[in-house]
């Protein structure tokens, strides 16, 4: 990380794929929200960070948790939460981004899913090794999830000074952006991302392997997919459209 920027620093980041990218994310563990209890967790890592720390005026949760995946990274040896992200697949209605986008036609699908609501303490969004290893963790954890119930798109919408994260994990931009009035009005602009084509999209890339073959034990991905609503005090979501394995 360039301390004065506050960016990943390429050159390291190559140091680092070649080096002992296997202990990456030794001290974490990233797993997919399988319990009331966890999605609490994942939760409260949201609130401290966009109410409590940014100010925001957002409910936590709101009515896309009704229908999300929560995922979690906790400290591996306490258990302490320390960030989470949320999964909400479109076949189970539309997506946040469309109070803001009308989505590109071929993201009108249902086996696009949103990436929204990154949190991490502030406290563990820098590291040793220069690399933002709790947000790593998590979107490694996003990749093998999204692989298991076969999703299509990534969508995304980011501030501008973070587009530079996105377009790095080689996300595209669609040029389409637009004020999010919850976000204390923020201009955010809408990214995608072609799953299916993530080996060839990474190729080059100096974590392609991270993401595509890569198995961390401190990533856990559930052998069944836990349902949608765990995050909130509703009645079970459930969808066909969505495949559990």
């Amino acid at each position: 990380m360039n301390p004065a920027t506050g960016r990943a620093n390429p050159q390291r980041a190559e140091e680092a794929e070649g080096g002992n990218l296997a202990g990456l994310l030794a001290g974490y563990r990233f797993v997919v929200c399988q319990s009331t209890r966890t999605a609490m967790q994942a939760l409260d890592v949201r609130r401290r960070v966009y109410v409590d720390s940014s100010g925001y005026d957002v409910p936590v949760p709101d009515e896309y948790d009704a229908r999300s995946w929560l995922l979690l990274a906790t400290i591996e040896d306490s258990g302490e939460a320390v960030g989470s992200v949320r999964i909400t697949p479109r076949a189970a209605g539309p997506l946040e981004a469309e109070e803001y986008f009308t989505l590109p036609a071929w993201l009108c699908s249902p086996r696009a899913a949103e990436i929204s609501r990154l949190a991490i303490l502030p406290a563990h969004r820098k590291s040793r090794t220069f690399l933002p290893v709790v947000s790593l963790g998590l979107f490694k954890l996003v990749h093998q999830f999204l692989h298991r119930v076969d999703a299509h798109y990534m969508v995304i919408c980011s501030r501008p000074e973070r587009l530079w994260t996105f377009e790095w994990m080689r996300f595209q931009r669609t040029g389409l952006a637009a004020h999010y009035t919850k976000l204390a009005d923020a201009e955010h602009e809408l990214l995608w991302y072609d799953f299916r084509r993530r080996s060839a999209i990474l190729e080059g890339h100096p974590f392609r392997d991270f993401f595509v073959t890569q198995a961390y034990a401190e990533v856990l991905v559930p052998e069944r997919t836990p349902r949608l609503d765990l995050g909130s005090d509703g009645r079970p979501y459930r969808s066909r459209s969505v495949r559990t394995a």
